[in-house]
């Protein structure tokens, strides 16, 4: 039986998760579903924190302009795409949708997924490093040492949560795999630079506690950017192969899941 615990990233908060355990039950439903029958023998839970990181500006499905904050963070995320957003005027949505367009020119996808993508994520990573971490960190160290597994996923703002709670816990526990799906940890300043602990002479580090770390990206993930640095930004990654998991939204942890080298990566840990 192998023990996994998934992390999850952006925008999983729903109406009808009323308490964390709800949460946590739907969300390994997914996960269960979307591994399906490749993984055999799978004893998965899951650690949810979503409703710590909900916006309270905006209802379920809808998207407000950035704020300052996130605007920061869109800038740096522009720069790694190598777009420079001069002339910002704070939340300027037009600004916003030019960006995004010089993004899916670059990356030859369309400017709606791009900009989609960039309202999901950003605001959550603002909360998180802006007075979220501690809340976060308690759920997904509770989940962990609940469960102890053999296996970690972590998927998008997830893959950072795993690393920073890792590292605290030390010799706490024993991961014989951390998986990392659609990661931006190596995004420059806006993440990679905001890391605790702190990377040393430019490097972040494998936890201790984990004995080997994969990572895997979408060809057209927006988040997991600059393309190729996670594996030079943290040197004892395994960084697989790009692959394709969806056309139309490169970011989805279902089909991450669903895609062949993450059902691999999980069941030769």
């Amino acid at each position: 039986m192998t023990r996994v615990l998934g992390i999850h990233g952006v925008r999983n908060y729903k109406a009808v998760d009323t308490t964390p355990a709800l949460g946590a039950k739907r969300l390994r439903g997914d996960w269960l579903e979307a591994l399906g029958s490749a993984v055999p023998r799978l004893d998965l839970d899951t650690a949810y924190y979503a409703d710590l990181l909900r916006s309270r500006r905006q209802g379920e499905g809808e998207f407000d302009d950035l704020d300052e904050a996130e605007v920061a963070l869109v800038e740096q995320w522009a720069l790694a795409w190598g777009v420079t957003p001069d002339g910002v005027q704070g939340r300027a949505t037009g600004w916003l949708r030019w960006i995004c367009g010089e993004v899916a020119q670059r990356s030859g996808e369309s400017p709606a997924v791009v900009e989609k993508t960039v309202r999901l994520f950003f605001p959550e990573v603002t909360r998180y490093f802006d007075g979220g971490r501690s809340g976060v960190h308690e759920r997904v160290r509770e989940a962990l040492l609940r469960h102890r597994p053999d296996v970690v996923v972590a998927h998008s703002l997830g893959t950072v949560v795993a690393y920073e709670v890792l590292h605290r816990l030390g010799d706490e526990l024993d991961v014989r795999l951390l998986l990392t799906l659609g990661s931006p940890l190596a995004l420059p300043h806006a993440v990679f630079h905001r890391l605790d602990p702190a990377p040393q002479d430019g490097f972040g580090r494998r936890p201790a506690n984990v004995r080997r770390w994969v990572n895997v990206a979408d060809t057209g993930d927006f988040v997991a950017v600059p393309k190729g640095a996670l594996a030079r930004a943290f040197p004892e990654i395994e960084q697989l192969p790009d692959i394709s998991i969806a056309r139309w939204w490169p970011h989805s942890v279902l089909d991450y899941l669903r895609h062949p080298s993450v059902n691999g990566a999980v069941t030769g840990h």
